[in-house]
C-alpha cells in the first residue's frame, strides 16, 4: 500500500462516526469477546478523533485524543486493522495527533499501551511510565508519555 494514498482525517458526518466507531469496536474490543458499545467512554464528545483512510475511503485505522488539562493530552483508542499492520498506518495517526496537542498548547502525550504495542511507541519516542493496569484480566497495560 502506497503511505501517500493514506491520509489522516476527522470523521464528520454520522456514517463516518458510525463507520469509526465500528472499527474501533472490531480492532480493540471485539476479538476480546467485549460486547458492542465497549468501543466508546463518556467523553466522546469533548475529544478529536482520527481515522486513516485510503484512497477509497476505507477506514484502516483510527484513534483519539482527549485533553485532560491545559499542558496534558492523551491518546486513547488507538486500533489499526490486522491486515494493514506493519505500513506506518499507526506511526501517521500518532504524528497527527501529536501536532494536534501541539496546536492545543499540550506539552506532555500520554497513552495506556498494550504490551504487545509497547516497542511500537518506544519507536515513536515514548517511554514507560509504570505498569499500570491489567484489562479483562488478560491484557497488561503501560502508563507511556512523551513530553514535547
Amino acid at each position: 500500500m502506497n503511505s501517500n494514498s493514506i491520509k489522516i482525517i476527522e470523521p464528520q458526518t454520522k456514517e463516518q462516526f458510525e463507520a469509526y466507531y465500528l472499527v474501533r469496536f472490531e480492532v480493540l474490543r471485539k476479538p476480546w469477546g467485549q460486547p458492542p458499545g465497549s468501543e466508546k467512554d463518556q467523553q466522546e464528545d469533548e475529544c478529536i478523533h482520527l481515522m486513516a483512510v485510503n484512497s477509497s475511503n476505507e477506514i484502516l485505522g483510527v484513534c483519539r485524543l482527549q485533553f485532560n488539562s491545559t499542558e496534558e493530552a492523551q491518546l486513547r483508542f488507538m486500533g489499526v486493522r490486522e491486515n494493514t499492520q506493519g505500513q506506518g498506518i499507526g506511526k501517521m495517526l500518532i504524528s497527527h495527533a501529536e501536532k494536534l496537542a501541539l496546536k492545543n498548547n499540550a506539552k506532555i502525550l500520554i497513552l495506556q499501551a498494550r504490551e504487545i504495542a509497547v516497542p511500537f511507541y518506544k519507536r515513536c519516542g515514548y517511554t514507560i511510565e509504570e505498569k499500570s493496569f491489567l484489562m479483562w484480566g488478560t491484557i497488561q497495560h503501560y502508563l507511556m508519555k512523551k513530553e514535547f
